[in-house]
């Protein structure tokens, strides 16, 4: 018999949050098989699926002093894993992207962008525009689409709202949509969300 979220051992979450390695194996031996078809599910890989899910109780354990005991846990991991899969997906698709010459690279583009536009020469653009940017709106949107930072991240790293984090990333895509108008390519390059 499966023991689900309702059937967590009282005070589980608490002895988590302190910091007590068997609360960590209890909770991945309770979650820990849901998370993994969940990843399996959205990968469609079982190594890849593996290896989020290590991440994402790992990330949970490093900010276990955050969280509140009387949470759902089951939320809070499935919100962790949306997040590092979606992460995950991305940079797999930018390293394969990256990976690929620019004539296989624009075979697979339907608008034939790529057919006129080196995917090199693409970049220098986008580099170049990122180089417009002023520092602070240049480092946010480089955490967020480069690093895969969530918002509440950044914000706490640079000491700044979420708010301004925001504004920087929204102020980020409008100068580089402009620049690089409606190039189909332009979703990959910049990693959207």
């Amino acid at each position: 018999m499966e023991t689900s979220v309702n059937h967590m051992p009282p005070g589980l979450m608490l002895r988590f949050k302190k910091g007590e390695e068997n609360a960590l194996r209890e909770l991945l031996g309770i979650l820990g098989p849901k998370v993994l078809g969940y990843c399996k599910k959205k990968t469609g890989n079982d190594e890849d699926a593996e290896e989020l899910v290590l991440d994402i109780f790992l990330k949970l354990w490093h900010f276990r002093d955050k969280l509140d005991p009387e949470a759902n846990p089951e939320i809070l991991i499935f919100t962790i894993a949306r997040n590092h899969i979606i992460n995950f997906m991305r940079n797999k698709a930018v390293r394969q992207l990256a990976a690929a010459s620019p004539a296989d690279a624009a075979l697979h583009q339907e608008d034939g962008i790529l057919r006129k536009l080196d995917y090199n020469e693409l970049y220098r653009q986008y580099n170049n525009i990122l180089g417009k940017l002023g520092d602070k709106q240049r480092t946010v949107f480089k955490m967020s689409r480069e690093e895969g930072l969530s918002h509440r991240e950044i914000a706490d790293r640079l000491g700044i709202s979420i708010r301004t984090v925001e504004a920087h990333i929204h102020s980020s895509l409008k100068v580089i949509r402009a620049e690089l108008k409606d190039s189909y390519i332009l979703l990959v390059l910049l990693f959207l969300r």
